[in-house]
Parts: structure tokens; sequence; C-alpha cells
């Protein structure tokens, strides 16, 4: 039997230039590419952002609880997300629908408020929403919040960036 050489031809040395080409390729879509896209500490930015969280159906003794400059934390992250800038409180209406008219109408409930809370934060803009501490803040977004003299949920209803 005869032996047969290893030749190294132009096909072979194509076949690792399409080898090696298919690992660069790999590597920077999963590696490198990721790196550019991360903002480092130095470079992310702060804007001042005010958010009106709504608590609904308070007891109106509680309506003195919440003052101006306390410190607003996030029940479920254990996060400080800013401090209250604001409060109003308004009467709390209970939806109830008239069938005589066919249409919706609100009533007052004794001895309950709705408590609307602006919060002043230092947030960080992504692509989806606000970011106080890794919280997010959005529109629509419920929110437990303790403050030192009250603990309540309720919903953002506005923010303002500055």
């Amino acid at each position: 039997m005869s032996k047969r050489k290893l030749r190294f031809n132009g096909i072979d040395a194509l076949i690792i230039l399409v080898i090696a080409a298919a690992v660069f390729v790999l590597l920077y879509v999963f590696v490198f590419s990721g790196r550019g896209s991360q903002q480092t500490a130095a470079e992310v930015t702060y804007t001042t952002i005010h958010y009106v969280v709504e608590l609904q159906n308070i007891d109106e003794h509680l309506e003195d609880a919440v003052k101006k400059d306390q410190r607003v934390e996030d029940a479920v992250e254990r996060k400080k997300i800013g401090t209250v800038s604001g409060v109003q409180a308004v009467p709390f209406e209970k939806v109830t629908f008239d069938y005589q008219n066919g249409r919706e109408t609100f009533s007052s409930v004794d001895g309950k408020i709705t408590l609307k809370i602006t919060i002043e934060a230092q947030a960080v803009e992504t692509d989806r929403a606000f970011t106080v501490d890794g919280c997010e803040i959005r529109v629509g977004q419920q929110y437990s919040l303790i403050l030192p003299d009250l603990y309540g949920y309720g919903y953002c209803t506005e923010i303002i960036a500055n």
C-alpha cells in the first residue's frame, strides 16, 4: 500500500479563510458590538423629572401625612425614587352607572380623598422609560410608595421632564 502525502493547495487556503471570516463575524456580532452600545458611568446623563402618582380612596385625616421634601421609597424595589415636591388633595369620586339616562356618573365619597403626589427625581432616560435608581418610571405604571407617615399604592398619571 502506498501512503498518500498531505499537500496544501489553494482550495485548502480558501476553506481556512472562509472559516476565519465566519469566526470573526460571529465574534464581532456577539462580543464586540455589545460593548459599544453600553454606556459607562461617566457617559450617563441625568435629567430632572417630576411625576405625579395618584393615591385614591385615602382617609381624609391622612391629608397632612405627606409633606414637601419627604423622601419617597418604592416598596417593591426598596429604593429611593425621589422626594415630594408637591401634594394636592381632591375629593375621592366613585364612578357609578345611571341606567335611566344610560351614562356614567361621578359621586363624592364622604371621608375619602385622592392624593396627587408630585415627586421630583434625577432620572436616566432610556428608550423605554425614565429610570430612577433602577426603577422604571412610566405613565400608567402602578407604584407602592413608602413615605415617613404613609404607605399607599397608586398609578403614575403624568411625567414632566426638564
